[in-house]
């Protein structure tokens, strides 16, 4: 079968297809003329069906489902296609498809397959009379990646596991009425579900088969998006510098640290390779590092790094705090804000954010103010002194209130109603 006559049968296929049921996502997208729109996040987070869902949304603004066309590269039929079919291309397009407002819609898929991919996209944007969406496997497609081969011609859209909202919505469960007892309580068994079992959509679409997704989401970013990724050939080592980050989940990593631990075993490594596997998970999205705030870019790279998991269910150790902490750092990844964590002396502020007004945050597994150390407070007032009055918040599992400790006013709030706010 000649590409000209593969592309026609991909294309009517899509036409055809019976689009599944998605849950409507709360991320924003925009497409922009003259800029493709780049979907970039974690394995398994959603990134084909947020495509799906652009078309739905779409259609239901008044796009024909003529004017929008989805095509996965990694379709084997596809695989023959090279540079020089691009002219073929875009005969097929303007053949099965119809323009809307003189515009058409791609969606391109696993886009890394497709040969000089780059140029692909940036002559589909120089004609201007394509939009352009476009996403790829974590184990071929770094968001570095995309930002060199469309050279500043793209804006990108973060995709992560659902949000405590979109998590209540897949389960059913409205926001009203909160603060009744029975309605009140089962907000908190979604939360505790939503902590302990994270939330990649498949695992929470399937939570018979929890178990066996999540080993299977882990194996292949280990094997595809790692150690195939980076021809890492001492697999052996990384699977045991993997489990010791995995247990220091909620904790802090520092390189020289590992490299001395792995010495009393006998095991010599440089600091560069350590470092490099580190930097290799978080391009992955596997870990999220936080580094310590600091005055000097040298001040803040030779500290330790506290390390969560790109989504609680990759926790080995089930231990509420740090699933708890975890859950904020992703969160505040998903907003888009810019954080550190603090220490004083020996006081540790968990999440510094960076915006106006800044915000210290402290993280801890409370219902009723007895139950919250001291030393959060004192951590608070802390970091107020040394960087300057902000937002003082300690987020509790079930407790709301508000206090004032040495001058410094104090919001206590509710993991669920924190995770809402977004």
């Amino acid at each position: 079968m000649s590409i000209e006559n593969v592309l026609r049968e991909v294309i009517e296929e899509w036409f055809a297809y019976d689009l599944p049921k998605v849950i409507p996502r709360d991320i924003p997208y925009s497409l922009p003329e003259g800029l493709a729109l780049a979907l970039v996040g974690p394995r398994r987070a959603g990134k084909t069906y947020f495509m799906y869902w652009i078309t739905q949304d779409l259609m239901g603004k008044g796009w024909p489902r003529s004017s929008i066309l989805y095509i996965n590269f990694e379709d084997i039929r596809l695989s023959v296609l090279k540079p020089t079919d691009f002219s073929v291309f875009l005969k097929v397009v303007n053949e099965e498809a119809r323009e809307y407002n003189g515009k058409i819609l791609l969606l391109l898929d696993e886009i890394q397959n497709l040969p000089e991919w780059g140029r692909w996209v940036r002559t589909l944007l120089d004609k201007g009379r394509y939009l352009v969406v476009l996403s790829g496997s974590s184990s071929k497609l770094r968001a570095d990646e995309v930002a060199t081969e469309l050279r500043g011609r793209y804006i990108d859209r973060l995709i992560l596991p659902f949000s405590f909202k979109e998590f209540l919505r897949v389960r059913g469960f409205g926001q009203r009425f909160l603060n009744v007892p029975e309605r009140h309580g089962k907000l908190l068994s979604h939360l505790r579900d939503y902590v302990f079992n994270g939330s990649l959509p498949e695992v929470v679409l399937r939570p018979e088969m929890a178990g066996d997704l999540i080993r299977t989401y882990r194996q292949t970013i280990i094997y595809r998006d790692i150690i195939e990724r980076y021809r890492i050939r001492d697999v052996a080592f990384f699977e045991t510098f993997l489990e010791v980050i995995e247990d220091n989940f909620g904790n802090y990593v520092s390189v020289t640290k590992l490299s001395n631990y792995f010495k009393s075993l006998g095991i010599s490594k440089s600091k560069k390779t350590l470092n490099n596997y580190l930097k290799y998970l978080e391009e992955s999205y596997y870990v999220v590092l936080i580094r310590k705030f600091g005055f000097s870019s040298r001040e803040v790279l030779q500290q330790p790094r506290k390390v969560y998991p790109i989504d609680t269910a990759y926790f080995r150790r089930k231990s509420i705090g740090p699933m708890m902490e975890s859950a904020v750092a992703i969160e505040l990844m998903r907003r888009g804000l810019s954080y550190n964590y603090l220490k004083v002396n020996d006081y540790e502020v968990d999440f510094v954010v960076h915006q106006e007004p800044r915000e210290y945050i402290q993280v801890t597994y409370a219902s009723a103010r007895d139950e919250i150390d001291k030393r959060e407070f004192r951590a608070l007032i802390k970091a107020s002194e040394v960087l300057g009055r902000g937002i003082a918040r300690i987020i509790s599992w079930d407790l709301e209130d508000e206090t004032t400790i040495e001058g410094l006013k104090v919001k206590i709030t509710p993991l669920w109603k924190w995770l809402l706010m977004g």
